[in-house]
């Protein structure tokens, strides 16, 4: 009897605007929820066939969706470890029990428990450990790898230096200093500077300077580093500008004498036995004297092996000017690039000298880069490379479960995980010192909860109809 199907479709009608006026409820209630993204629900109609002349009235189904694809308005902060994603793309986090979850809620604070960074819902941030500012291996289908952010484990934390840059111009009118070895004739660095006998060297160099550099233990190396001229630029005789560069630590330097040498053979490598020499490094520059910029190395063994000479392209990363340096008391050698350093008509200027590695200190604070780069910025001015955080990404977000915490679980129909660095396979960038609002309108749900309040007492009325209807018939009894 269609009268009492009218009577169901009044109840489908109302439970399914309860269900809209439930989702405005949340959408307004999360209004300034950060990263939330706006709850709506659909209506499908649900028909029972029919003949000629019958009709009985179906239902109404309702189906949430969250519009978890459509960014928010990003709004900026005072906090360094607010971060934003302009463009696809979400955070990884992960909730206490160690299970991994996709989030836009970028507020991350750091807790004073665990030390991670965390965003208001509890939630780590997850990302990759750094390895020399090396590009992580990730694998693309899935989080394993990634770690929590971790304040902790930077703090007095000492980093060894492994790699750097020093880029200097050298003073083509420099002059040449004989490095003959002939007795009353002035060496360079790299011919006896190593002599230990405790005795004054006569030795001559074109300029020095000095780097600072740390040990597996965080204790501070100084390093002089001296670049002598040792040949000219001739055309006839056919020889290019040719300089000598040695390094030397400067702690084994005899203070007894007022030159710098000699220098004593230094503490050697971690797991290495005593070098024969005392320099830490040594090689040979040929500069090209067309435009200034280095075109070969040859470098030498600090236990007198045969020496190796390379071609250098500064455009080409594999032919690169390379200084291998035996820091003591280091497991790894330092590899100083020096590729960048030219011999012009000027002074001696020092261009570039930035080496890695840090003394232990107390981490002050926590910058994020727009490449998702997590820096620790100690007390003594360093700044490590400790992080990098990537990006993960479905087919389709919308399809994605959402969870409590304004997190997203990964669904079939959601399609499978990708995960990527910012900027790249198809995701958007970090804004740092940002975060992403609410998608929510306030003024379209309050349009929507008008709409489904009158809906709904629409649909009790028709059930009110269809109740005095019944009510009518089953007084023909009487």
């Amino acid at each position: 009897m269609s009268l009492y199907n009218i009577l169901r479709t009044g109840v489908s009608g109302m439970e399914a605007q309860s269900y809209k006026l439930a989702t405005v409820a949340d959408n307004i209630a999360n209004a300034n929820t950060v990263g939330y993204k706006r709850a709506d629900t659909a209506f499908s109609s649900l028909i029972l066939e029919a003949g000629p002349g019958e009709y009985s009235s179906g239902a109404v189904a309702a189906n949430v969706h969250y519009e978890v694809s459509r960014q928010g308005a990003l709004s900026y902060t005072l906090s360094k470890t607010d971060l934003a994603v302009q463009g696809d793309g979400f955070f990884v986090v992960e909730d206490r029990n160690g299970g991994h979850f996709l989030t836009r809620a970028g507020s991350f604070v750091v807790d004073g428990q665990s030390g991670n960074l965390v965003n208001a819902g509890g939630f780590a941030l997850l990302g990759f450990p750094s390895v020399d500012g090396q590009k992580p291996v990730i694998t693309l289908n899935d989080t394993a790898g990634l770690e929590p952010v971790n304040l902790d484990y930077m703090n007095m934390r000492a980093t060894p230096s492994t790699s750097g840059v020093y880029r200097a111009n050298l003073d083509e009118s420099s002059p040449v200093v004989d490095n003959s070895g002939t007795p009353g004739v002035t060496s360079t660095p790299g011919s006896n500077g190593g002599d230990t006998n405790g005795d004054p060297v006569d030795v001559s160099f074109t300029v020095k300077s000095s780097v600072i550099a740390y040990d597996d233990l965080g204790r501070e190396k100084t390093l002089d580093v001296y670049w002598t001229k040792i040949q000219d630029y001739d055309p006839i005789a056919g020889t290019d500008p040719r300089w000598e560069v040695v390094v030397y630590d400067q702690s084994t330097r005899n203070p007894a004498f007022e030159s710098d040498f000699p220098y004593s053979l230094p503490n050697p490598p971690l797991g290495q036995p005593q070098a024969s020499e005392a320099w830490l490094a040594k090689a040979e520059v040929t500069f090209d004297p067309t435009n200034g910029s280095i075109m070969q190395i040859t470098t030498f063994d600090q236990n007198g092996g045969p020496s190796t000479t390379s071609p250098v392209d500064l455009a080409n990363p594999s032919e690169q000017a390379m200084l291998s340096i035996a820091l003591p008391d280091a497991e790894d050698l330092l590899e100083l690039n020096i590729t960048g350093t030219t011999q012009l008509a000027a002074e001696f200027e020092p261009l570039e000298v930035a080496i890695n590695g840090n003394a232990p200190a107390t981490v002050q604070d926590v910058t994020v880069s727009a490449d998702g780069r997590v820096f620790a910025l100690y007390e003594d001015g360093s700044e490590v490379e400790f992080y990098r955080l990537p990006l993960a990404n479905v087919p389709s977000p919308d399809q994605m479960e959402p969870l409590p915490g304004n997190v997203y679980r990964v669904t079939p129909e959601s399609g499978d995980l990708r995960v990527a660095l910012p900027n790249d396979a198809g995701n958007g960038s970090l804004v740092v010192g940002a975060i992403e609002q609410s998608n929510v309108d306030l003024a379209s749900e309050l349009t929507d909860m008008i709409i489904a309040q009158r809906a709904y007492t629409a649909n009790s009325k028709s059930f009110q109809a269809g109740n005095e209807l019944l009510e009518v018939l089953m007084n023909l009894k009487r």
